[in-house]
């Protein structure tokens, strides 16, 4: 990811309002960030299984945590961090940047922007921005 994608990702002052279509011609940054799920999210992504729910916490974060996807578990949020590739992309982004796993995607993806860092505004880039 080029350097002026990573400033706008960490300055939310240069982040933009959202408004429908945004995403439309965007470059995508919000896969860039890192995203914290729940143990519901990894049911939906097939990570765990609905019989983790009888588990004990302590077994379900152990389960998640073998799993590629998951790189950590915050006890003081109760949630896990999905692994980033050595870009900094989400672990299910593709080659195109499209998410792999949409219709089954967290929470956290599906309410984005109105809820994270700046709710209501995104780390919004054209696609045009993004020459070798």
């Amino acid at each position: 990811m080029k350097k002026n994608s990573q400033i706008i990702l960490d300055d939310l002052n240069l982040w933009t309002k959202y408004k429908k279509g945004l995403c439309e011609n965007c470059e995508g940054l919000c896969c860039y960030m890192p995203v914290e799920v729940k143990t519901v999210d990894l049911i939906r992504l097939k990570i765990l299984s609905d019989f983790h729910l009888e588990l004990s916490q302590r077994e379900q974060i152990k389960d998640a945590l073998k799993h590629s996807a998951v790189s950590r578990y915050t006890p003081s949020t109760e949630k896990f961090t999905l692994t980033q590739k050595p870009d900094g992309s989400c672990f299910f982004l593709d080659s195109q940047k499209r998410c792999s796993r949409y219709i089954d995607r967290p929470e956290t993806c599906r309410n984005h922007p109105e809820v994270g860092p700046k709710p209501g505004f995104c780390a919004y880039q054209t696609k045009s921005h993004q020459k070798a």
